[in-house]
C-alpha cells in the first residue's frame, strides 16, 4: 500500500518549534566530562564519532583526546555558537542524516534521543551510520520526569533496552544504578525482529 508522507513533513515541521536551545552548563558538561572520561579509555579502537544531538556542548577536544575523529549534529543557534568555538558541527536533523551508511566508528548521543518524536527510528538511523558501536546517555525518569518541552521519547530501562535491541544494538555494558541517567555501551549486530 502506497503511503502519503505529507502530513508527516506537516506535523515534524510543527514540531521543530518545540526545539530549544542547550547552551552549555556545568551540571551537563560535568555529566559528560564524567561519562567519557571515564568510558572512552575502556572502548578505544574507534577512530571516528558523531555526536547526535550536542547542543552547543559538542564535547569534541575529549574525543580528540582519545584519538577520535569529531563530528557533532544539532540544529540552529547552537550549531552556531558551537561552530563559533571552532567545532566541527553540522546543522543536520540526528534522525535524517545526510551521511552513508556506517560513515562513524561509533555513535555517542547524551540526553538528546527523548528529543526525538519517534525514538525507535531514529535509533536506527544511528544504526545505519555507525560502524561498530553505540554510547548513550539517557536522563533517568527518577531525576527528570517523563514529561517536559521537546521531551517525547523519555524511557526507562527496561524501554530503553527493547528499543536497542529491536534496533540491532547489544548491551555490552551499562551503568543504570545512578539515579540521574541510563549509560548503554552497545556494540552493532544484525537487525532482527522480536
Amino acid at each position: 500500500m502506497p503511503r502519503d508522507y505529507s502530513n508527516f513533513e506537516i506535523f515534524l515541521n510543527e514540531l521543530i518549534s518545540d526545539i530549544y536551545i542547550q547552551p552549555e552548563d556545568p551540571g551537563h558538561g560535568g555529566l559528560t566530562l564524567n561519562i567519557l572520561n571515564n568510558w572512552l579509555p575502556k572502548i578505544l579502537g574507534n577512530k571516528t564519532v558523531i555526536d547526535m544531538g550536542c547542543g552547543q556542548i559538542a564535547p569534541q577536544e575529549v574525543f580528540e583526546r582519545y584519538g577520535m575523529a569529531y563530528t557533532g549534529v544539532a540544529i540552529g543557534e547552537d550549531v552556531i555558537v558551537a561552530k563559533a568555538q571552532g567545532k566541527n558541527v553540522l546543522n543536520m536533523d540526528m534522525t535524517f542524516t545526510e551521511f552513508g551508511d556506517e560513515s562513524f566508528d561509533m555513535v555517542y548521543s547524551r540526553h538528546s534521543l527523548e528529543h526525538s518524536p519517534f525514538p525507535l527510528l531514529t535509533l536506527m538511523e544511528w544504526h545505519r551510520v555507525a560502524k561498530f558501536h553505540l554510547l548513550l546517555v539517557l536522563p533517568s525518569p527518577a531525576a527528570y520526569g517523563y514529561v517536559g518541552k521537546n521531551h517525547y521519547g523519555v524511557m526507562n530501562n527496561e524501554q530503553a533496552r527493547f528499543f536497542l535491541e529491536r534496533v540491532g544494538w547489544q548491551v555490552i555494558w551499562d551503568d543504570v544504578s545512578e539515579r540521574s541517567e541510563l549509560r548503554y555501551f552497545c556494540a552493532k549486530t544484525k537487525r532482527h525482529e522480536i
